[in-house]
């Protein structure tokens, strides 16, 4: 979420939980309400309706905007043919169309805007986050509109233009950008403390309601986000050491590994049980995650070169988000 650029010895960029070209992964974790909790409390049913806008937005047009605002700023810079040596794994032949086919558009922006009903479901739930989102909603709207003026939102420039015009036209882009940026920033911690919150009040509601296969996937999924976060701001503040890595993976290993258990001890009652088909689905990509966790670990304490601490730091954004891509793909219908 912080556009600015950090560096681990050498420069990544980092955002609030992604770590990679100014694009944010699906930081907020879906969970289903009515499905997984018996009769939850009204409080936290509406509050998760009325937070749902926001985290559809910022998962989708605010993290598309943020990749195309990069590579906007990265128009005539060499490209870097080491990538797909450093990350083989996300660099196929499909990439550039997939890049394509998911490119941001400028009516998208407009999707940001809650409705009335929406504001005052918000303002009721969560009334710190109103300013906020209203705040968010403007500069992203002025962004926008600017962004709309020129062939900002083609992957590629569809024309020509002179230094000076350009940077004529950047003095005036640029400041409205960061406007928004900032907005976007602010907005995202707030309502990821009230989502953490609000997962943190469902996960012992399936416990007292004895939902625990549930109850073992919700905790997996947060220590996943407690990880990331951590080594974001640890990071962030310059304060990174190897024992943030060790304390942290230790509790996302014992979440897996007691969700694990605990499933196969209580097996599904039929193909179409909820939890362990979540659970099998996030296997995967999860597993994906803890190894590029561990791979920086290692080479932390080989003292690797500062390009690889670097690439071992993106691959983690990289593998977090997918992983909160598959685990909210699936809880999706659910909802």
């Amino acid at each position: 979420m912080n556009k600015s650029i950090i560096a681990i010895a050498i420069t990544a960029v980092l955002t609030v939980t992604f770590l990679g070209v100014l694009r944010d992964h699906q930081s907020t974790i879906l969970t289903p309400i009515n499905r997984w909790i018996h009769q939850p409390d009204l409080a936290e049913r509406e509050k998760a309706s009325a937070l749902r806008p926001l985290i559809t937005c910022l998962n989708s047009v605010d993290s598309r905007w943020r990749q195309a605002y990069a590579n906007y700023l990265n128009r005539g810079h060499e490209v870097d043919l080491t990538l797909k040596k450093r990350f083989p794994e996300d660099v196929g032949p499909m990439t550039d169309v997939n890049e394509r086919l998911n490119y941001l558009r400028s009516h998208d922006a407009y999707s940001c805007r809650l409705n009335a009903l929406q504001k005052n479901s918000l303002q009721k739930s969560a009334p710190d986050l109103l300013p906020l989102q209203n705040r968010f909603e403007t500069s992203l709207g002025a962004a926008n509109d600017a962004a709309g003026r020129f062939d900002f939102f083609n992957p590629t420039p569809l024309y020509s233009v002179s230094t000076a015009d350009k940077v004529e036209r950047d003095s005036l882009f640029l400041p409205l950008v960061d406007d928004y940026l900032n907005a976007s920033d602010d907005l995202r911690r707030a309502l990821d403390a009230e989502d953490r919150s609000l997962r943190q009040v469902q996960l012992e509601q399936l416990k007292t309601r004895d939902q625990l296969k549930y109850a073992h996937l919700l905790t997996y999924m947060l220590e996943a986000r407690t990880l990331m976060f951590k080594l974001d701001s640890r990071v962030r503040e310059r304060t990174f050491a190897a024992s943030d890595l060790s304390d942290a993976t230790l509790a996302l290993q014992q979440a897996w590994d007691n969700g694990s258990r605990y499933m196969e001890a209580n097996p599904a009652t039929s193909n179409a049980d909820y939890p362990e088909n979540i659970w099998n689905y996030v296997r995967s990509p999860g597993k994906n995650y803890l190894d590029s966790v561990n791979r920086l670990r290692d080479d932390w304490a080989a003292k690797a070169s500062p390009q690889q601490l670097s690439d071992d730091f993106d691959r983690i954004g990289r593998r977090y988000d997918q992983l909160v891509e598959v685990y909210n793909e699936r809880v999706n219908p659910l909802f």
